[in-house]
């Protein structure tokens, strides 16, 4: 901004503002205007700027003090208010928190007795489990002790010899009624023109042994007969020869060394030989009676014996 004489350029006498922009010579009278540039205009705008913030800051404070007296004058009351609440809350929190605990130290308990309780239930399992091991073990040991001893009294009647069997005259004698009786119903004629023309003769005995020691039949005792069969007619008699075997089963020795069985007599496997359209029981080749009934049973060893000849001589007759 170029700087303007405040002196009268006339009488450089003083001059003075008489309005906006306009000034007067005290001296001489001679009147003024002011000569303003752009730098001017902006400094009177500034100028108006911060007149008008000036007065935006002085409401501010008017409001401002105004809003601190109406504060003051009501700041107790909101005090109690603001404590009261804080109490209130303060109280709330700490009942919560306890009732937490309390809650916490009740399920704590009840974790506690179910931890207790389930405890002593697998104590009890333990308990339960040991003492029906140790029962398993004294079964165990029972079994295998009554096994053992069921196992020993085999053996010591398991392998009986022919000696032993021909030794007890009244085994004997009982066996040998009882092996031709099964004969006589292992051979019994359905034909009325099919007869025995003599007794059958006694060929020779097996004792069969079986290989497992535990095998109910563990000894079989199989007796051979020549069977002589008739078949008659008006003009003549034809003769056949047939051979059959029957058997005791579970012979074994009672300790007094004697022979004992169940004399449960039974015939060999069913076997039929065809004669001119009839059916006879038994083998017509007598090697084919031993290689199949004897020989061929793999499950037992045997031993070829005869029986004394008082036993075998008695004649089976038929019913």
């Amino acid at each position: 901004m170029e700087l303007k004489s405040l002196r009268c350029p006339n009488c450089n006498g003083p001059v003075r503002q008489i309005g906006d922009n306009k000034f007067i010579c005290d001296s001489c009278g001679t009147s003024f205007v002011a000569d303003y540039d752009q730098e001017d205009v902006d400094i009177q705008r500034i100028k108006s700027e911060e007149a008008v913030r000036k007065k935006q800051i002085e409401s501010y404070r008017n409001t401002v003090q105004t809003v601190s007296g109406e504060i003051r004058h009501v700041n107790p009351k909101l005090r109690a208010v603001a404590i009261a609440v804080v109490v209130v809350v303060f109280i709330m929190a700490i009942s919560f928190f306890y009732n937490f605990f309390l809650y916490f130290q009740k399920l704590g308990g009840h974790a506690k007795y179910y931890y207790e309780d389930y405890e002593q239930m697998r104590e009890d399992q333990k308990a339960r489990a040991a003492e029906l091991a140790q029962e398993a073990e004294r079964l165990r040991e029972s079994q295998a002790k009554a096994a053992e001893e069921i196992q020993m009294a085999l053996h010591a009647s398991y392998k009986v010899t022919p000696e032993e069997l021909m030794a007890d005259s009244f085994f004997m004698q009982n066996a040998a009624d009882a092996l031709k009786a099964e004969l006589q119903n292992n051979t019994k004629l359905y034909w009325t023109n099919w007869v025995w023309n003599e007794e059958p003769q006694y060929v020779t005995s097996f004792l069969l042994t079986a290989k497992d020691a535990n095998a109910w039949d563990h000894n079989i005792l199989v007796s051979v007969y020549k069977v002589f069969w008739d078949k008659e007619y008006e003009t003549h008699t034809e003769k056949y020869v047939m051979y059959d075997a029957t058997c005791l089963k579970n012979v074994s020795l009672n300790e007094d060394g004697t022979i004992k069985t169940d004399y449960v007599a039974d015939g060999l496997y069913y076997h039929n030989e065809i004669v001119e359209n009839q059916f006879l029981s038994g083998y017509a080749d007598y090697d084919q009676l031993i290689r199949e009934e004897i020989y061929g049973n793999s499950d037992y060893t045997y031993v070829e014996f005869q029986f004394p000849e008082e036993y075998v001589t008695n004649p089976v007759t038929e019913e």
